[in-house]
């Protein structure tokens, strides 16, 4: 599933944002092991936060699919995960740990 033509667009636009090399996933245990690894330039929690998005938007539009026959075009589906991600961070912004992160989504 992380393989197909709709993850690679969301991975491209990820990338595109958090500036970090996200590299092409072909399975579920590639996608946790960039999430988890200590060598990235992005921080843990805003990995986490993406590979939560990501997986829930990709879960969303296989239903949509199966159930509704209804495709949700990729790049919308993109907005759905940066406005996920906006609204987590702005959340929790008064927390020490994401504190900066705002500022590496957007900018």
């Amino acid at each position: 599933m992380l393989s197909c033509p709709y993850a690679g667009v969301l991975l491209t636009e990820i990338n595109h944002r958090i500036r970090d090399l996200v590299p092409p996933f072909s399975n579920w245990s590639h996608l946790m092991q960039w999430a988890s690894s200590s060598t990235s330039l992005t921080p843990y929690i805003l990995r986490m936060m993406v590979v939560q998005a990501l997986t829930y938007t990709i879960w969303q539009q296989r239903n949509n699919m199966l159930h509704n026959q209804t495709p949700l075009p990729p790049l919308v589906a993109f907005n759905e995960i940066n406005r996920h991600i906006i609204d987590s961070i702005y959340a929790a912004r008064k927390r020490r740990k994401f504190s900066s992160l705002m500022t590496l989504w957007l900018i």
